[in-house]
């Protein structure tokens, strides 16, 4: 793909503790306006998105909206409501419950006029908003991107850890991570490069094509659905000294991978590529490539 462009990054991420840290003041400082009857996936979506544009971006940008599973706060609140209550939901609750409400929020709060598109998936969520945004760049049907996935705690929180089959004694949290894309503009100063978005069906044609690149100087970070076994024989097989690790001492939430290229841009990691490899249970694999 031609390289594009990466305009701004926007980051919010926190642990859980016993009681979830206010997002409504939060919101309203980040974005300088109040909202109400709006749930912690939209607050999050409007916070990353905020900082991530600094409140300023091209009325024709699409957004890219990602996520490990939705808005699982508001879906429950709906199933409670209309199973456990025998009650109707109040109305705009059970219309926030769309999928692409988050989008919407953040059109308005940015005032833009372009399309918009979600994705929910377990493993890849941000990798193939990402994927989709490069392509509708690459074929010209858009020249400003926002991507960004979003992650929220449910409460009672053992409760969320059994959802999300995870150890009752794990560290969850909340994340909500932007990017913003576009073609070369002289104009705009950047902050690095996309080079490649790129998905592949098992991990021999993942390694023929990472050696075609010719790298150097490169930097490797690996996703959360990698464990320790296939990241050293990943790392032996693509040649690589330094490990990225944007992921030390994150708590788990479903779409750790949003975060990577932003803390990559951010950091003082003596690399000027990074390639970000994740992997899902079924032998596919997926990588992110930026240049800063």
């Amino acid at each position: 793909m031609n390289t594009i462009q990466i305009y701004g990054s926007g980051d919010h991420y926190h642990e859980m503790g016993d009681a979830p840290p206010d997002l409504k003041s939060l919101t309203q400082q980040v974005t300088g306006k109040a909202y109400r009857r709006i749930g912690r996936f939209i607050q999050l979506a409007m916070i990353g998105a905020a900082r991530c544009t600094k409140m300023s971006a091209p009325k024709g940008t699409a957004v890219y909206l990602a996520s490990g599973r939705g808005d699982l706060e508001l879906t429950l609140d709906i199933m409670a409501e209309l199973f456990v209550k025998s009650q109707t939901p109040k109305p705009l609750a059970f219309v926030n419950t769309v999928s692409n409400a988050a989008c919407f929020y953040v059109a308005q709060l940015l005032e833009l006029q372009s399309r918009s598109n979600y994705v929910c998936n377990l493993h890849f969520a941000f990798e193939n908003a990402l994927q989709l945004a490069v392509t509708d760049l690459s074929l010209g049907n858009i020249t400003s991107a926002l991507i960004g996935s979003i992650d929220v705690v449910t409460q009672p929180i053992d409760q969320h850890r059994q959802r999300l089959r995870l150890s009752q004694d794990a560290r969850v949290g909340e994340g909500s991570h932007w990017l913003w894309l576009g073609k070369s503009d002289a104009s705009k100063p950047k902050i690095g490069e996309l080079v490649a978005a790129e998905h592949f069906n098992n991990r021999a044609t993942l390694i023929e094509w990472t050696r075609r690149q010719q790298l150097t100087n490169l930097a490797i970070s690996l996703g959360q659905h990698i464990d320790a076994a296939e990241g050293h024989l990943l790392q032996s097989q693509v040649h690589v000294d330094i490990i990225f690790d944007y992921r030390k001492d994150r708590a788990y939430y479903d779409s750790h991978s949003g975060a990577a290229i932003s803390e990559f841009l951010r950091s003082d990691c003596p690399a000027t590529t990074l390639l970000h490899i994740n992997a899902d249970g079924d032998g596919r694999y997926v990588v992110m490539m930026v240049n800063r």
